[in-house]
């Protein structure tokens, strides 16, 4: 009865979120562990198998286990309860809670409508599909952020505090919902209460997260160990420290920005030629100009109401985060400023509602090309997961192979954060030529064609110095090019 009595635009709302979570788990059905996610899930199976976290153990990278580990705990506790799908149920979980926790703050600020089409915006943005299904911290960290937002908009600042503690321990990223948490504690305190509110969501995040700091300070000799490197000269292996204006020079930093938004693997626009798919170009042009018409209300929902402070102060706070990273570390990754789509979110409500009110005709033609654009999304989403998952079974047989052939506590010579995860080996990097030369390892992975990972190609010096270690080949698969061999001793 409750539910014949809600607007028509609050109906269409949940009918939005429930669509919109339902695609995120069909996505996880086909989808498959890669990328970085093979690393941060190393780790967590590292923790279940150990009860203890990863430091200079080979889990994936050459390099230390540094991230906050919120996310890698969460994963584990999921993996010892599901095994290997506990793995995948973990963001496409937190991303479905994050699309109903905000869409229960847009109804704090805006109307029916313009609420409608903030979840419309953040349930089909492409970025925040990706994050809600593979296995990175970013969909967990957005949870926790938009959470502590929550929280803070309802009074309950110990709650808003804590959690936005939790998010730094998920991902250093959301050290920068505080501004935000500052300015929701400040205009909506008493002089009374003023101090101790903000005393609340500024020293409580920091006392939650502060563990991990301490421990990478300890070990790593930097706090937010690898970045900002060039201030704390902590452990140099792989850290940033450098500073450097050249990026944002660069027009590149800003396409691969805009990219990553519309679920163009890390904004990169050669994986548009990763598969040979027939009238590419034409495909890109519609992609281009969909995605601009897509984002057009946007430009509509600036108002001066205070009440939309708290979202232009979250926008200004994680632009900052994106230049930061790119003075300090690389071209733009989308993702890192991931919870920064529920304010465009917000804002893109209130402009599509803000054209319907002034150019009703205007906004019936931007409305039926949205859902044009977002039926391309699903689909283009839905065939990205599918090649991926389709690439990646291509090799299923190798990995089962190492699996099935070899004992759990071999070591192999394998330079690549998924083969190891699909394998379950230990690797030694063969970055250095000691390595090479060492009894440490017993088997070697060699696939020069490996375009999954490029990074588990040899060089012709490795291949040099392998062939003087006594070798036999063990396994060759003439259809996947991958070649294994045992070291004999």
């Amino acid at each position: 009865m409750r539910f014949k009595n809600y607007s028509k635009y609050t109906k269409l709302s949940i009918a939005v979120l429930i669509i919109a979570i339902l695609f995120r788990f069909i996505l996880m059905s086909i989808s498959v562990i890669s990328g970085d996610a093979c690393w941060h899930l190393s780790a967590s199976k590292f923790i279940a198998n150990n009860g203890d976290m990863p430091l200079h153990e080979s889990i994936g990278r050459d390099e230390p286990f540094w991230p906050a580990p919120l996310f890698h705990i969460i994963s584990s506790f999921f993996y010892m309860v599901f095994g290997d799908f506990g793995f995948k149920l973990v963001s496409p979980i937190f991303g479905s809670l994050t699309l109903i926790i905000s869409y229960l703050i847009f109804r704090k600020f805006l109307n029916d409508r313009a609420s409608f089409y903030a979840i419309l915006f953040m349930s089909f943005i492409p970025i925040h599909i990706d994050y809600s299904v593979l296995s990175y911290p970013a969909g967990t960290l957005t949870f926790f952020t938009i959470l502590s937002v929550y929280f803070a908009v309802n009074n309950r600042l110990i709650l808003s505090g804590t959690t936005a503690g939790l998010a730094i321990l998920t991902k250093y990223n959301a050290v920068f919902i505080i501004p935000v948490l500052i300015f929701i504690a400040y205009n909506n305190s008493s002089k009374k209460y003023l101090v101790k509110n903000l005393l609340i969501v500024t020293i409580l995040p920091g006392l939650v997260s502060s563990i991990w700091f301490i421990r990478n300070w300890i070990v790593l000799g930097n706090p937010v160990w690898p970045f900002l490197n060039f201030i704390f000269q902590g452990l140099q292996r792989e850290a940033y420290s450098t500073f450097s204006l050249i990026n944002l020079t660069d027009l590149s930093t800003y396409a691969i920005t805009y990219l990553g938004f519309f679920g163009v693997p890390d904004g990169h626009y050669r994986a548009f030629f990763f598969f040979d798919i027939p009238y590419i170009w034409l495909l890109i042009t519609i992609f281009v100009i969909g995605t601009l018409i897509f984002i057009l209300p946007i430009l509509f929902g600036f108002k001066k109401d205070k009440n939309y402070h708290p979202f232009y102060i979250m926008l200004i706070s994680f632009t900052t985060l994106l230049l930061l990273f790119e003075l300090n570390v690389r071209p733009a990754v989308s993702r890192i400023i991931l919870p920064a789509m529920f304010a465009f979110a917000f804002i893109y409500g209130s402009g599509f509602d803000n054209i319907l009110k002034k150019h009703p005709r205007f906004g019936k033609i931007i409305l039926v090309l949205t859902i044009m654009i977002i039926s391309g999304f699903v689909f283009a989403e839905t065939v990205k997961f599918k090649l991926a998952a389709n690439s990646w079974d291509f090799y299923q047989e190798d990995f089962d192979w190492v699996k099935s052939n070899t004992n759990k506590d071999d070591i192999f010579m394998l330079h690549s954060q998924c083969i190891q995860f699909k394998i379950d080996r230990t690797q030694i990097v063969p970055t250095e030529e000691e390595r090479i030369d060492s009894d440490n390892y017993d088997y070697v992975w060699i696939n020069q064609e490996f375009k999954l990972e490029p990074q588990s190609i040899l060089y012709d010096w490795q291949l040099d110095k392998l062939k003087n270690k006594n070798m036999q080949l063990v396994y060759d698969n003439k259809r996947t090019n991958t070649n294994i061999y045992k070291i004999v001793n």
